[in-house]
């Protein structure tokens, strides 16, 4: 067609001259818009196919950019939410109309191959959260043809797809040092529609991960991408994360120091004060129980005690000897005026009552013999509240330095699992 227009212009049909870039720019710069008509962007060549990839092996490039992670501990699992920025060359394929670095890539009456990724090691199968993009990003000048258009060749003018995955994949959970726990899980991703050794994967550019940069429960310490080999069909994505303390420092440490300070300040009470020490203590040992029953629905079940169990077992056992102390130390009046002792109280001298009643068997009427009986009881009776006093006192200095001692090495060995 004879033109006016230079072989850089596309000849409008009232040959207005436009600039090649600014053919299927989605303006209308021409009159009629003729330079907005066949704008596909994707021309196959002869030996294109488009069930099978351009070549094998097929460079590759991945990009993953993790926006959300949620751990699932009940089904040792997690969840993520990524998007996958796939790279790869179609040496099978003309495109044109690149003006951008990115644009989208459209065909006529055909399909684009592109690669098929889902997750190897999930509980369900990867959705995605949108229709995936597939772009072309122009790296050439490009060469122009007959005056009409801009032609990039497939080989050093990559095809990019864009794919938002939503994933729930198995993960194995150490809780070993729970709360203090750093878990480390695997997202493996398997291209489908490559076989197993035909990738060729442009390293170190696909090691590009971007981790997310809030969760409410753990921070996330770091984010890989791993490979099998170079020219594997499989990936990797591995997410190691470490949990938050500031939950489990408010909502179990804390309390549970409260409530041993207030079971031991019962060994601190007056020794007649039993009902006051029996009762704060055994009441502060079902919420123990209560707490760590709590604490236990919400983990999954193991075959090994986690650092949890261990804290609320301390717990628990402190407070057991601690009632122990007070029912050992305890003296009750029954209904007949006489005093019982506790019922791990060893008497050297034999009960009250049986002197009271050895006493009384005798008959003596003589008032020194009774007064000395009287002085002889009220000895014995202090005597034996010395000696409670003395337990007490022992009790109190043994179970507070056991306990002080157990927790600075409890948040020591916590604070070194970091």
């Amino acid at each position: 067609m004879l033109t006016k227009c230079s072989p850089d212009h596309f000849t409008c049909r009232d040959n207005q001259c436009v600039p090649l870039e600014k053919v299927c720019n989605s303006e209308n710069d021409c009159t009629d818009g003729g330079d907005e008509i066949d704008c596909f962007t994707a021309h196959p060549l002869a030996t294109y196919i488009s069930t099978s990839p351009p070549q094998i092996p097929l460079p590759f490039q991945v990009d993953v950019n993790i926006r959300t992670a949620d751990v699932d501990l009940m089904n040792a699992a997690v969840r993520a939410n990524l998007r996958l920025r796939i790279s790869w060359e179609h040496a099978r394929m003309e495109m044109r109309h690149l003006q951008n670095v990115y644009k989208r890539l459209t065909m006529y009456n055909s399909t684009l191959w592109s690669p098929n990724v889902q997750t190897f090691n999930s509980l369900e199968f990867a959705t995605t959260a949108s229709h995936p993009v597939i772009m072309a990003k122009r790296l050439s000048p490009g060469k122009r043809v007959d005056g009409e258009y801009l032609s990039f060749p497939g080989h050093g003018n990559p095809v990019v797809n864009i794919i938002d995955l939503h994933t729930h994949t198995y993960c194995r959970y150490d809780l070993l040092k729970y709360p203090n726990d750093i878990q480390t899980c695997n997202i493996t991703f398997q291209i489908l529609n490559v076989r197993q050794d035909g990738l060729k994967w442009e390293l170190p550019s696909s090691s590009e991960v971007k981790c997310p940069v809030f969760h409410e429960e753990f921070w996330v310490k770091d984010c890989r991408f791993l490979l099998p080999d170079n020219f594997s069909s499989r990936f990797f994505v591995q997410l190691t994360f470490r949990r938050k303390n500031a939950y489990h420092i408010w909502a179990t440490y804390l309390p549970c120091i409260l409530l041993l300070g207030i079971g031991y300040g019962t060994l601190l009470l007056p020794l007649d004060n039993f009902n006051e020490r029996g009762t704060m203590s055994l009441t502060t040992l079902l919420v123990f129980i209560s707490l760590y029953a709590q604490t236990t629905a919400s983990l999954p079940r193991t075959a090994y005690l986690k650092r949890i169990d261990l804290w609320y077992v301390f717990c628990i056992a402190f407070l057991t000897l601690v009632i122990f102390t007070n029912l050992a130390t305890s003296t009750t009046t029954n209904t007949r005026g006489t005093t019982a002792e506790g019922p791990f109280w060893w008497h050297p001298s034999g009960p009250v009552e049986q002197r009271n009643e050895a006493w009384s068997s005798k008959k003596l009427s003589n008032s020194s013999t009774q007064q000395q009986q009287q002085q002889e009881q009220q000895r014995h009776e202090e005597s034996r509240r010395k000696r409670k006093e003395l337990v007490l006192k022992t009790a109190s200095v043994v179970l507070g330095v056991t306990s002080l001692i157990f927790i600075i090495v409890y948040f020591t060995g916590a604070y070194f699992t970091m």
